[in-house]
């Protein structure tokens, strides 16, 4: 009696559970990872539509990837058998992931992947499912599984329901969304009646371009998404523009996934080193123009205008020429820097405004030139040597205009390190716009510093006002000969960390610096928070305004003192190609560069060239977030 009611309590299971349950594989895990655990279920919608729900779990440290995985991972696949007809997969919302430098799109914790099957599917569904899963080490696992689709069951509807809540919209989140195109970058605009508090922004792959880590900026309900862009080698950008790209912009646990063409980039999808052309060629003129008044360029104007007072009998022809030389000498070297410019791109090498004040030797040799002038000025000697080096660079060196010439391109070499607020936006311009655009930037900056110049060359009747000679010579020579001995007293300096000398720390910095890393910055995020972060340059003269001006103030070191603020600081001074690759991949060519994250900021945001103590303080309240 007791075996036939167990075989009929067994029949009527056998009956009940395929009409209650949707069929599934269980729980599936692999001897060689016992980090991931992954399940698959299936049923069939009153419509006779086959649905799929593939759930993966995944131990604490442990991710998994989206369907472009970014730079690094595989995503998750599975090999059909049996003639198997095509699957529709859909896609959460990723997050990102920033290790070592790279930056990967995927999951975390818990992920469900919903799927459908088109048209009718077997009684029976096999395959295999590959998953990739990555903490500090990588693994690629394969899980078979077969499985048969239950009658429609209301758990798993539900189930499913809930899964397809978590895949972004096709509308819904922006009223208006471009995409543009630019050399090294692509351009996302977007706007939200709401604003944006938390934006976040994925990419599907294109062929041919790697996508680097989005630079996001907010201006009120405007998103601006600036996106590196390389070849699928990491080296020169293909041009995007014309195709169509796939993403998915999210915010506050909306999302929404669009398909746009490509075209170029416009006025209003620039940001600040996306500028008009128009306005970039301005600043390249006015920063230019500016770098006369800088202390390693004014004392070469100085002596400029002073080697007119030695001349005789002046003559407006005369001065016409000395100082279209000088301007020919400025343009020409403005011209050589475009030149390398070029030829360091085309060699996929490393880009820097003033790298060359990271060499010992240039540094010496610029050194040794500013005394020779600094001591010609205080009357110990007179360039009348045989050298053809020592008369191209004498301030009077006849009725040649060599000297000249010279004159113009040393003032050029002395002013790459005093790069003005206005010349970095337009060098950032130049360093990563086509070649056309870096000649023509380039051509205006050397403009730009030669209008004094010119401006004397059109008009030679106001240095033919200069009084007559006298000896107040003499002290106007002693003058420029001070300046320029400060100048070459400053480039010394540069010349302490090559030779092995720490450079003291001012006594008003009690903030405590750690070394910039991309691990440290989320080691920070991944303990709630704030970084600031600050690279910078012994021989970068607005880095020294930026401290002396702004972050050695009492305010701004209390800030960077607090309990849940990490200060970290590289130092480009000498070559380091960490600091040139963390620079490159935040679109910068220069430095100082300034940039906070923090829980509010989870993306970064860059500070201006020229640093405001309300610059500063507001960005790092803005990386607090909102306390819970």
């Amino acid at each position: 009696m007791i075996t036939v009611f167990r075989q009929t309590l067994c029949c009527l299971l056998l009956l009940w559970l395929p009409v209650s349950w949707a069929a599934e594989s269980g729980w599936l895990r692999s001897p060689d990872n016992d980090h991931a655990s992954v399940r698959l279920r299936a049923d069939t919608s009153p419509e006779g539509e086959t649905r799929l729900l593939l759930d993966v779990k995944l131990e604490n440290g442990w991710k998994t990837y989206w369907r472009s995985p970014g730079e690094g991972g595989v995503a998750p696949a599975v090999a059909w058998k049996e003639n198997m007809p095509a699957v529709d997969w859909f896609w959460p919302t990723p997050s990102r992931f920033d290790v070592a430098g790279m930056t990967t799109q995927g999951y975390h914790h818990r992920v469900t992947f919903p799927m459908t099957v088109r048209g009718p599917s077997p009684a029976m569904l096999s395959g295999v499912l590959t998953l990739s899963t990555c903490s500090n080490v990588c693994l690629l696992t394969d899980y078979p599984f077969t499985l048969k689709p239950s009658a429609h069951d209301p758990a798993f509807a539900h189930d499913y329901a809930q899964a397809m809540g978590q895949i972004p919209l096709s509308r819904g989140l922006t009223q208006t969304l471009s995409v543009g195109a630019r050399p090294g970058a692509l351009v996302v605009e977007a706007t939200r009646a709401g604003g944006w508090s938390s934006p976040a922004l994925f990419l599907d792959a294109v062929d041919n371009a790697d996508f680097g880590k989005p630079q996001l900026r907010v201006e009120g309900e405007k998103l601006l998404a600036t996106v590196p862009v390389s070849d699928g080698w990491g080296e020169g950008a293909p041009d995007l523009r014309g195709q169509t790209v796939t993403l998915v912009l999210a915010n506050d646990g909306v999302a929404q996934e669009s398909t746009l063409a490509i075209g170029s980039t416009t006025a209003k999808m620039a940001d600040s080193a996306e500028l008009p052309l128009w306005q970039v060629m301005l600043m390249a003129l006015a920063g230019g123009l500016i770098l006369n008044l800088m202390p390693c360029v004014l004392p070469v104007l100085g002596m400029k205008l002073g080697s007119i007072l030695l001349v005789e009998e002046k003559s407006r022809q005369r001065i016409r020429r000395q100082f279209l030389a000088s301007v020919a000498g400025i343009i020409a070297s403005f011209m050589a820097l475009a030149m390398l410019m070029t030829v360091l791109r085309l060699t996929h090498q490393a880009l820097g405004w003033g790298i060359q004040f990271q060499s010992p030797w240039f540094i010496g040799f610029m050194v040794l030139v500013m005394l020779i002038f600094s001591a010609s000025l205080f009357g110990l000697f007179e360039f009348r040597l045989p050298s053809a080096m020592t008369t191209r660079l004498a301030t009077h060196g006849g009725n040649g205009m060599a000297g000249h010439f010279w004159q113009g391109a040393f003032a050029t070499l002395l002013a790459t390190p005093c790069s003005a607020p206005f010349l970095g936006t337009a060098v950032a311009v130049a360093l990563t716009a086509s070649f056309p655009v870096l000649w023509g930037l380039f051509l205006a900056l050397g403009v730009g510093m030669s209008l004094p110049w010119l401006f004397v060359a059109l008009r030679p009747g106001l240095a033919l006002r200069l009084p007559r000679p006298g000896r107040w010579m003499n002290g106007l020579r002693r003058v420029l000969g001070v300046m320029m001995l400060g100048s070459a007293i400053w480039l010394a300096t540069l010349l302490l960390p090559h030779l092995g000398y720490a450079t003291s720390s001012p006594a008003k910095e009690r903030v405590v610096w750690q070394p910039l890393s991309e691990q440290a910055i989320q080691d920070a995020l991944a303990q709630h928070k704030r970084v600031f972060i600050d690279v910078t340059a012994e021989w970068c003269i607005t880095c020294k305004v930026n401290k002396y001006n702004v972050l050695q103030r009492e305010e701004i070191q209390d800030a960077l003192q607090q309990p849940d603020v990490v200060a970290l600081r590289g130092d480009w001074t000498l070559p380091a190609d960490d600091i040139t690759d963390f620079l490159k991949k935040r679109g910068q060519v220069a430095v100082p560069f300034n940039q906070i994250y923090g829980p509010g900021l989870p993306q970064g945001q860059s500070l201006p060239t020229l640093l405001t103590r309300d610059a500063v303080l507001q960005t790092l309240r803005d990386a607090k977030g909102v306390t819970p």
